[in-house]
């Protein structure tokens, strides 16, 4: 908490004082129209309008010498320090005076331009001694770093004829990243409750049921069908029974961070959609012991690609999360065929790699080239946003000539871009094809499908 710093400029005139110095300037107008009809009277009020103009001016240069300083206002913001993308988030102004005198404040908050807010400003008023806690919304658009400045405030004159801008507090910087609320919300469960909770079908393993592997410390998130009571007494700790489909492997996201995902759908773009789905089916991976890496292409903000190592364990889903945050799509094409190089270089042992773009056919060779390049290796998923606003098109009535074009055209789109996923199919590619906010379920779906099934 810091003393209140005037900087310029610093008096302005109030609302008050404007609205007196034009109602004098009316009068003069009246007095002047007098002058026509009743010029002896026009005589009369003119001395009393020189007169209220010496008291408004005196009054004014009095009230202005007065109130040049503030003492004693004191302020602080409250807000955490981490901030999910796109939910409303609620943050504190502590104001406290310390003064001799009572202070009526305007306050408004220096807010970073990624985050939006419809509470500023707002008023207070403070007794000496008093203290004020004003609250406001906050809802980020952006995700990455975000820097609050000073907090404003507009003191007040004593006679309320001007007000004296100072400076509260000190500046802030607060991460906004993805939104992760949807896995603070799976913390709480078992994996089985977690896949219900996102709406997921289990399916059994084929065979004959669960291969025993061995015993391991219980983990957050195990079933209680898995816990070795006997094992557990006899340790005085929990214990669980790990099966064959939970040996450890290694998944890799390569994310495409090109133009093609800078498309909107709804209030996200497709590339927060699908960086959300990422973080969700993630989340499930490591719950399973597997271990996660990145390889993001295409983006223009840190320069060439960001990999991240495949990690597992507790700490895996945190370094996942601070490692995208503040990660964008650029305006560059996507390059699959030297991305996908780039990672085999990489990437030695045999893993699941998890391809997240937005499938077109404008580039549909490459694609294909650096699918069947990483095949040779690995075991390949394709994760492709739908764009629900040609689905919308395709569904509306043709009433005009206009209409028939566009419908014309998103047939045609939406018919070669159906040809290249019959492609990637005939390429054992493994294939998920999502409208943008059923993505993450979709691909965790995919992902249980071939754990159970023991594909992975």
């Amino acid at each position: 908490m810091s003393v209140g710093v005037p900087r310029l400029p610093g008096m302005r005139p109030s609302r008050r004082l404007v609205t007196l110095l034009g109602c004098w300037c009316l009068a003069a107008l009246a007095i002047a129209a007098a002058r026509i009809g009743w010029p002896q009277l026009a005589g009369a009020i003119g001395n009393l309008w020189w007169l209220a103009g010496v008291l408004l001016c005196g009054g004014a240069l009095l009230d202005g010498f007065t109130g040049r300083r503030v003492r004693g206002l004191r302020g602080r913001r409250r807000v955490a320090g981490n901030l999910a993308l796109g939910v409303e988030n609620v943050a504190l102004l502590q104001l406290r005076n310390q003064g001799p005198r009572p202070l009526a404040v305007d306050v408004c908050d220096h807010l970073p331009p990624q985050l939006e807010t419809g509470d500023m400003p707002q008023r207070a008023l403070l007794q000496p001694g008093a203290q004020a806690e004003l609250r406001y919304t906050l809802i980020p658009r952006r995700r990455g770093r975000a820097a609050f400045g000073p907090i404003e405030a507009l003191v007040d004159s004593p006679w309320g004829l001007w007000q004296q801008r100072v400076y509260l507090g000190v500046s802030q910087t607060v991460k906004v990243y993805p939104n992760f609320l949807g896995i603070s919300s799976l913390q709480a469960m078992s994996t089985e409750q977690s896949l219900r909770h996102m709406g997921v079908h289990q399916l059994q393993r084929r065979g004959e049921g669960l291969d025993f592997r061995q015993l391991r410390e219980y983990r957050q998130g195990d079933s209680q069908r898995q816990v070795d009571w006997r094992a557990s007494a006899r340790v005085r700790k929990l214990i669980s029974r790990e099966y064959q489909d939970e040996r450890d492997q290694q998944i890799i996201y390569m994310l495409d961070c090109g133009r093609r995902m800078r498309a909107k759908d709804g209030d996200l773009s497709h590339f927060d959609h699908a960086l959300n789905a990422l973080l969700l089916s993630a989340y499930i991976a490591i719950k399973q012991g597997d271990a996660v890496g990145l390889h993001a292409f295409a983006h223009s903000d840190r320069g060439g690609d960001l990999p991240l190592p495949p990690v597992k364990g507790e700490s895996a889903m945190n370094l996942l999360l601070n490692h995208v945050y503040d990660l964008h799509s650029g305006t560059a094409s996507a390059d699959f065929s030297g991305a996908a190089q780039r990672l085999l270089a990489r990437q030695q042992r045999r893993a699941l790699i998890i391809l997240v773009t937005n499938l077109r056919d404008d580039n549909g060779d490459e694609l294909l080239a650096a699918v069947q390049l990483l095949s040779r290796r690995h075991l390949v998923m394709v994760a492709s946003l739908r764009e629900t606003e040609l689905d919308a098109l395709c569904g509306r009535t043709v009433e005009n000539f206009d209409d028939a074009v566009k419908f014309a055209a998103t047939a045609d789109f939406l018919a070669r871009r159906a040809y290249l996923l019959q492609q990637l199919q005939s390429r054992n590619v493994i294939l998920v094809d999502s409208e943008p906010a059923r993505l993450h379920t979709a691909l965790v779906a995919q992902y249980w499908q071939l754990k159970r099934s023991g594909v992975i």
